[in-house]
């Protein structure tokens, strides 16, 4: 059994995926596409696959030229990679990529009748897997800015997910505390319980004198990775909703993480 390989079309097929995925790896990597470096990048990974490809060694010394050596020069040549941790995270995106680009063309390859779709079914696989990644960046950066937490207030305690609001810079000008904000829904058992309220003003877009409401809880925990608790806690509540699906019930302040309990 043998297989007849037409090397003008193995190389352009190579040179596509080739060129595919780099582009990939350095939005991924870096975010920055540099037609100049990937394109010659694609063509010299092709044209080592095509080589190694005509030698006449045994297979396993092939699979390692393939994997190792003609990825690592490819990668070198169309990639500005720092030190050798960045290049494993290159390195391993490539396959991560490839993974992902070759399901997805697989999919799309059972409709392919004619050679001639097949750069098309490429494109449109590679814009998938962009896709892809670019909604599992998101949730990345989104997951960075939630966090859970504990308002406990006489032995009772409230479980809520808050969001992380880096604009938010409120601080109680009696303490110097930063403040938190939450839905008064969210907490209203526990305010039946502490009658330390007061009100302070501040300051929002389209309001410049506007009042809130301040209710002294027992403590604050954040059970997560950070592990703090911070006691004795001024938190401001709101009477309208911090998210508008309700995800969010309390807005915290950053500089809340500076605190611990007294």
């Amino acid at each position: 059994m043998y297989y007849e390989i037409y090397m003008d079309v193995f190389f352009l097929v190579n040179f596509m995926m080739d060129y595919l995925l780099l582009a990939a790896v350095c939005r991924m990597l870096a975010g920055d596409f540099r037609r100049r470096r990937v394109l010659p990048g694609a063509v010299l990974g092709s044209l080592l696959t095509c080589l190694t490809t005509m030698l006449p060694v045994p297979g396993f010394v092939k699979l390692l030229l393939y994997h190792v050596a003609v990825n690592t020069v490819m990668l070198k040549a169309a990639i500005p990679v720092h030190g050798m941790r960045e290049f494993v995270k290159a390195f391993f995106m490539l396959y991560g990529g490839g993974f992902l680009l070759g399901g997805i063309f697989s999919f799309f390859g059972q409709y392919i009748r004619t050679g001639s779709l097949f750069f098309l079914f490429a494109v449109v696989s590679y814009e998938l897997m962009q896709a892809v990644w670019a909604f599992w960046r998101q949730m990345q950066r989104q997951n960075q800015y939630t966090c859970e937490l504990l308002v406990e207030q006489s032995g009772r305690k409230v479980r809520l997910k808050g969001l992380i609001d880096t604009g938010n810079s409120l601080t109680d000008p009696l303490t110097g505390q930063p403040v938190c904000i939450v839905e008064r829904e969210a907490v209203e058992s526990l305010m039946e319980s502490t009658q330390k309220r007061r009100y302070i003003g501040f300051r929002s877009v389209g309001n410049e004198h506007a009042r809130l409401l301040l209710v002294r809880f027992d403590s604050l925990y954040l059970p997560g990775k950070e592990k703090k608790q911070i006691c004795d806690i001024w938190i401001g509540i709101s009477d309208t909703r911090i998210s508008t699906d309700g995800t969010y019930r309390i807005l915290v302040n950053p500089d809340i993480f500076r605190r611990g309990c007294k």
